[in-house]
């Protein structure tokens, strides 16, 4: 897991890690507003804001917030 400051770092290096090491990355935003990437196995400790497999970002079903 590594953390970035911004989003568009954190998904550059999810899109290169997912494709050069042919595994499923994924990308969230932690409270203090930095971005972490991580593997699915990992604890996620915020908001997924992407999933990169094979150099591609995944879609995903969105999930509205409960009220």
């Amino acid at each position: 897991m590594n953390t970035y400051p911004t989003a568009s770092q954190a998904n550059g290096v999810a899109r290169t890690l997912s494709k050069s090491s042919a595994c499923t990355i994924v990308v969230y935003r932690t409270d203090d507003h930095s971005f972490v990437t991580a593997r699915p196995a990992d604890v996620v400790h915020g908001l997924v804001v992407g999933i990169y497999r094979n150099g591609y970002q995944v879609r995903y079903p969105e999930r509205k917030a409960s009220a």
